[in-house]
């Protein structure tokens, strides 16, 4: 199966391993969303930096930057 591409939102956080900000995670919606709505939820986030895998908060997002096109992996 291939990547798909969607609208979303990719949210970058300060990993809680190294402190670096390279913790991030995305999330696909189908219309824009408000920044409220955004941290109001909890992610599961990765860091590029130390390979750190774990749960964070929306409101901890550093930034949020909306993109056209979302790569998300195939589920199942």
């Amino acid at each position: 199966m291939t990547a798909m591409k969607t609208p979303g939102y990719i949210l970058t956080f300060r990993c809680v391993n190294c402190g670096r900000l390279e913790a991030c995670t995305h999330y696909a919606c189908e219309r824009a969303v408000s920044d409220d709505q955004i941290r109001a939820r909890i992610y599961e986030a990765n860091c590029e930096g130390c390979g750190w895998k774990g749960v964070v908060c929306g409101v901890s997002a550093i930034q949020i930057h909306p993109t056209p096109d979302l790569k998300l992996k195939p589920q199942g």
